[in-house]
């Protein structure tokens, strides 16, 4: 692994090379004269640039409005200020690309409004962060604020006079670097935010050194790489590189927040490559960062980021993807696929050096098809805090997905949800996750902020295709307490032809209670599409209540056992930990059979989770809602086998996906499960034996040695079905 070596005595004499010559951020001298020789003959490229010139058109045709911070997320001052950066950033390029000088003044303009009002601004009137910031509600909008203008600035430099830079410098730029490196006097906690293993902290460095490159000021840049005391041990860009990610690029938060957190890595990153080459950031940790952007690419769905702990409902057309693919290009043209994403799911390039590249590279048809794989992606800045195992259909003609999520916590945006996982398939999302409960930027939602169902709910366990113990979360719910442990990754099976698995084992979520999950993911001669099998242990030496939750996106089809459906009243499930948000919409038991079915229909396709039960076992129909008064939670449905008063229980399912229905010629087919029943055949200490049976007398068994890991031991076991023999810790059999 290439590492950079950062001697503290070389730290002191450290100066931003290059840094006299503007523009240098995402803008240079060759770059601005490439761009100007090639319009009109780059329609991607000349589309993007008509974009931008209409932006800073309309900024010119506007008066300079810098109102008095008042409002949260979505409010008017709050979204002002947001246009102003946007509007500073399009003129900037505006200026470069055509030499009006209108452009430029604008910027200048703007920036002298913001100088005169910045040093006589308090703290927000908004509270609700612990980090208040001046412009917005919360400092992370500051810093994003000044990573733009930042640009802007770096784009009219040459223009100002050193009597305009005096005072745009002194009166704006270097108190806001001050404010968010350290805060104001009566809330000092911007320091420790600055210094944090966060994506906040990531941006706030990108602001802080980007404005210091712009501004010539090594000691800012020195802060911003290194951390306040300069050190690269206490914070700083770098640390976060070393810290945020593990070895295959996981970012701990997870897809979503990577999503976000990737714009000011990459922005900054192209920054220091221009401005300090000495440093060979892209190279760092073995190129860190396009593992990111990779894996990032690589843990999406239709172009949809799958939801891991908070998260939205966002994807490769978000304006963060394009900065990042945009500037990943350009910093290592070998990765053509990065093209493809351009091409196929965002539908504009940035007017820069990079969207140049981008654009031009895309017409001369070099883009090559992203490919996706199968693959596990470790969490933990050494890999070895679990991870997330993302199992793909072989044939990309099938488009599905199946996801088991054994990592850490995630920082302050995790959920307690070990060992979930999601399903995703024909263009659906069929298995959900909830994500965050968050209405961003609305502001009669809480303000824009996340919602205080994300914490009472979306966060909770129930919320999740996970184990609930006892109706309790994961570690009780206590933040600090899951941030000790992480799952781990037991076994990963990927190269089988039509057979992949995964399995992982949390010990530590339930005191006294251990979970093993293992999924297979099975392509078969004998169905309609591919099989899932899942397998969740629970054992413990004491009794416990156990729930097995689905959360499914669809219309249920059918049940069948007997059910009493809620007609006229509905009762929640449960008083706390998420279970006071679920209607109880239906409930039931199976005495007749030892194989539970439900089948739902998402899309135009049809699903049946196949589930062993007993008649002891409750199964109950949820949806959220409750104990919501301000109509906060969306709407989701979920699905729940419930065990009682046992020690050890393990849950084995089949989810079969089949048949079609076609609402246009009003004809369906194949919509019932061929599955004729599944049961635990043996369930010891040592293996564990499940067969999922199907008509036409076809069986799949899943396989299980719970004590051993030796890929190469022989293992067979009695089961009332006769003997069953394999290889290896895990093994699927068809028949």
């Amino acid at each position: 692994m290439k590492k950079l070596l950062f001697i503290p005595m070389l730290l002191l004499t450290l100066a931003v090379s290059g840094a006299a010559q503007h523009p240098s951020l995402l803008l240079t001298h060759e770059g601005v004269a490439e761009m100007r020789a090639a319009r009109g003959t780059i329609p991607a490229f000349d589309a993007a640039m008509a974009r931008t010139l209409a932006g800073a058109d309309a900024a010119l045709a506007s008066e300079i409005v810098v109102p008095e911070p008042r409002d949260g997320g979505g409010g008017y001052s709050h979204e002002r200020h947001k246009l102003n950066y946007y509007e500073m950033v399009d003129c900037g390029i505006a200026w470069q690309v055509t030499g009006d000088e209108r452009y430029a003044r604008r910027v200048i303009d703007m920036l002298k409004a913001y100088a005169r009002i910045y040093p006589s601004l308090g703290f927000h009137p908004v509270k609700l962060s612990n980090t208040p910031g001046r412009l917005f509600w919360q400092t992370l909008n500051e810093s994003v604020w000044l990573v733009h203008t930042s640009m802007a600035y770096d784009c009219v430099y040459d223009m100002l006079t050193p009597a305009e830079r005096e005072d745009i410098e002194t009166n704006l730029f270097r108190p806001m670097a001050d404010f968010l490196m350290n805060g104001l006097e009566g809330n000092r906690g911007n320091n420790k935010v600055f210094n944090k293993m966060h994506n906040h902290a990531t941006w706030a460095t990108a602001a802080v050194g980007m404005i210091g490159m712009t501004m010539n000021d090594s000691t800012l840049v020195r802060k911003a790489l290194y951390g306040s005391d300069e050190t690269g041990k206490h914070g700083g860009f770098i640390q976060q590189m070393d810290e945020l990610f593990s070895s295959d690029g996981y970012f701990t938060e997870g897809a979503y927040y990577l999503r976000y957190a990737i714009w000011p890595f990459m922005i900054f990153a192209q920054s220091i490559d221009r401005n300090m080459p000495e440093l060979k950031i892209f190279e760092y940790r073995d190129g860190i960062l396009f593992k990111a952007v990779s894996t990032l690419l690589q843990l999406a769905y239709d172009g949809r980021f799958m939801r891991f702990n908070d998260a939205l409902v966002k994807g490769y057309d978000a304006q963060e993807l394009v900065y990042a693919v945009n500037i990943a290009y350009n910093a290592d043209r070998s990765n053509k696929m990065l093209l493809d994403v351009a091409a196929r799911y965002q539908d504009w390039v940035l007017p820069t050096d990079a969207g140049f590249a981008v654009a031009r590279d895309i017409e001369r048809g070099e883009a090559q098809p992203l490919a996706f794989r199968s693959a596990l992606y470790r969490d933990g800045r050494d890999g070895d805090c679990g991870g997330v195992a993302v199992i793909r259909s072989t044939d990309p003609a099938l488009n599905s997905a199946l996801t088991l999520k054994a990592t850490s916590h995630g920082l302050s945006h995790g959920h307690y949800d070990k060992l979930t996982i999601a399903y995703y398939d024909n263009g659906n999302e069929v298995l959900c996750d909830y994500g965050a409960a968050r209405w961003i930027n609305i502001e009669a939602k809480y303000k824009g902020h996340y919602t205080p169902e994300n914490r009472t709910f979306a966060m909770q366990s129930i919320a999740h295709n996970t184990l609930v113990v006892d109706e309790g979360s994961h570690f009780g719910g206590i933040y600090d307490e899951s941030m000790k442990h992480h799952s781990e990754i037991l076994y990963t099976d990927f190269s089988r032809e039509g057979v992949q698995i995964v399995s992982a084992g949390e010990d530590n979520a339930y005191p006294g209670v251990k979970m093993r999950r293992t999924v297979a993911y099975v392509e078969t001669p004998f169905l309609q599409y591919p099989l899932i099998l899942d397998l969740l242990q629970a054992t413990s030496d004491k009794n416990h209540n156990y729930d097995y939750p689905i959360w499914y996106n669809g219309q249920m089809v059918s049940l069948n056992f007997p059910y009493e459906r809620a007609l006229t009243t509905m009762t929640t499930l449960g008083k706390d930990n998420g279970y006071q948000h679920l209607w109880l919409t239906a409930e039931g038991s199976n005495s007749d059979s030892g194989t539970t079915c439900f089948t739902w229909i998402t899309g135009d396709r049809f699903y049946s989770l196949n589930t062993a039960t007993t008649p002891q076992s409750r199964m109950v129909m949820v949806e959220t809602g409750a104990s919501d008064p301000n109509y906060n939670l969306r709407v989701e449905k979920g699905y729940i086998i419930r065990e009682r008063d046992l020690k050890n229980h393990t849950f084995f399912s089949s989810l079969e996906t089949h048949g079609t229905y076609d609402l246009q010629v009003e004809q369906s087919d194949n919509l019932t499960s061929s599955c004729t029943g599944v049961k635990v055949l043996v369930d010891t200490p040592e293996y564990t034996v499940a067969v999922a049976e199907y008509e036409g007398g076809h069986k799949v068994t899943l396989c299980v040695a719970n004590l051993s890991a030796d890929k190469a031991a022989h293992h067979s076991v009695q089961t009332p079905d006769g003997v069953v023999e394999w290889d290896g810790p895990r093994d699927v059999k068809m028949e």
